[in-house]
């Protein structure tokens, strides 16, 4: 059941990803991220009201603030890179994580991995270098390396994998110290006065929401259902197994998606670097 809960959380947050980068051809990134987050904070509040909530908060408020803090950052460079680049080359690049978060993992967690597990972590590079190559030659693979060095969108969904390895780790720490109603509610809460500061910043933005309610509100209820799943996830599952799963199937979901919605080639070395990226994703799982 627990695996279930990882897969199904997994489909949500693949649906996430295209919603939000359709969203983004109406609204820019900031207000995109506040619609959403005052939309989590209403849920999270209710369910406080609805179920009784427990907060240890003296052991909660330093792993609770610095989600917060790397939630804000991350979002907004997640945001900006699929925005600007293909998604089926983008969420790919998700895949690295499980490699960052086993290494957090590890550290805060003390949860270890096989050496079988590692050796999929070395597939999941091996991956990457073929999906950014422009054929599947050595010495193109071998390029790889400097058009992820000089590719804008490549270098900041790298940061992202670094830090969304470490949320989840982060997020397992404030559950043991906290429901998940009253750390839905605070992250969310958090965020917007976060936002709200920054919106200061984009007075002379006119959006149209009445035209685009229906996607933004798909988008809103989609990321909500992800994140509550991945709550539930991460609480029966080891963090690196949740990671694996949910971006295996974001990767192979952005090739389709990324086909559909946004007419993305499916290119040789973007098929053998998702199988590749796949398999190495199976083996840490």
């Amino acid at each position: 059941m627990s695996i279930l809960i990882c897969i199904i959380s997994a489909f949500f947050w693949a649906a996430f990803d295209l919603t939000r980068k359709l969203s983004l051809q109406k609204i820019n990134s900031i207000n995109l991220l506040l619609i959403f987050t005052l939309g989590q904070t209403l849920i999270f509040g209710a369910w406080t009201f609805y179920e009784e909530p427990f907060l240890n908060i003296k052991s909660y408020i330093i792993p609770g603030l610095a989600l917060i803090l790397i939630s804000l950052f991350s979002a907004l460079l997640f945001l900006k890179a699929i925005k600007e680049s293909d998604l089926s080359l983008t969420i790919p690049l998700l895949s690295l994580s499980p490699l960052f978060s086993s290494l957090f993992s590890f550290i805060f967690l003390n949860e270890k991995l096989s050496y079988f597990q590692y050796i999929g972590v070395f597939l999941i590079i091996f991956g990457t270098l073929i999906l950014y190559s422009k054929n599947i030659t050595l010495v193109e693979i071998l390029k790889s390396f400097k058009v992820l060095t000089i590719n804008n969108s490549a270098k900041l969904m790298i940061v992202v994998s670094l830090i969304w390895s470490l949320t989840p780790v982060l997020d397992k720490l404030c559950l043991k110290n906290s429901s998940i109603n009253i750390h839905g509610f605070i992250q969310s809460f958090g965020l917007v006065i976060l936002l709200i500061l920054l919106l200061k910043k984009e007075k002379n933005e006119i959006i149209s929401l009445k035209k685009n309610w229906g996607l933004i509100l798909v988008t809103i209820f989609t990321g909500i259902i992800a994140t509550v799943l991945q709550f539930y996830a991460i609480l029966f599952n080891y963090v690196p197994i949740m990671e694996a799963i949910k971006r295996s199937v974001g990767q192979l979901s952005s090739i389709v998606f990324g086909k559909i919605f946004f007419k993305e080639e499916i290119t040789n070395p973007k098929i053998l670097g998702v199988l590749i990226l796949s398999f190495g994703v199976c083996c840490v799982f």
